[in-house]
């Protein structure tokens, strides 16, 4: 997902415009009344039984940013999925002979839709042109979950049937999340931004057990992520 086409427009879109504007204009201090517009890239990684059904995955978005007192207020809207996940390649114990079986064609993903809102307050104090800061933030996240493909374990007449296939009823559901978050940024000209966050977001929604392949139940799920955000203020 990483070398899609968005990616590397986005990509290439803030390595041109810090290019541009480097040479352009002297490092600023924090400067306050000022609204503007911007993206962000990061990666974001499941934590504790959630990062048992999955890995991670790359997470895009949008944002609107206004900022007063030095204190920053923005809206964001973002997406981000995991695909292959490690139900995938999980097993389970036919009770019929005790052994374990896979499910070879199986295939597991999730995917979010995220609107947060988000404060971001400055320490009081830099390290050299770098400004770190905190955050929190509130919003409501969608999420679909879907599993396709699991050989059914509750077969009782041998042989196994690998193409005795069920796929679990999807999971969507709308829940509110929290995040809270440090990060350090950068003022490349009196107009551009660049930070680097790490939030840590607890979604109140939850993933159904799967007692047959020894998935228990992720409530609440709980992820990091790690990135980048750039932001052109339309005034200063």
């Amino acid at each position: 997902m990483f070398r899609s086409i968005w990616f590397r427009w986005l990509l290439t879109c803030i390595i041109v415009t810090c290019f541009l504007n480097v040479p352009a204009w002297p490092q600023q201090s924090l400067q306050n009344d000022r609204w503007g517009f911007g993206i962000l890239i990061r990666y974001n990684v499941p934590l504790y039984n959630f990062f048992d059904r999955f890995d991670g995955g790359p997470k895009l978005g949008l944002k609107f940013s206004y900022v007063n007192n030095s204190i920053t207020y923005d809206v964001s809207c973002w997406s981000s999925k995991y695909s292959q996940g490690k139900i995938e390649d999980a097993e389970f114990q036919w009770v019929y002979d005790g052994y374990y079986y896979p499910s070879p064609n199986a295939s597991s993903e999730i995917s979010f839709i995220g609107v947060i809102v988000n404060m971001e307050t400055p320490f009081r104090f830099s390290l050299g042109p770098l400004t770190p800061f905190w955050s929190v933030g509130a919003g409501f996240i969608y999420y679909k979950h879907e599993i396709k493909n699991m050989v059914f374990p509750g077969q009782s007449i041998p042989p196994l049937d690998f193409n005795f296939t069920y796929s679990p009823d999807l999971e969507k559901r709308t829940s509110f999340s929290v995040n809270f978050g440090l990060g350090v940024l950068y003022e490349i000209s009196p107009r551009l931004r660049l930070a680097l966050n790490c939030k840590y977001y607890i979604i109140f929604g939850y993933l159904r057990p799967m007692e047959s392949w020894l998935m228990e139940k992720v409530s609440p799920m709980q992820s990091l992520d790690v990135g980048l955000d750039l932001t052109y203020f339309f005034s200063q």
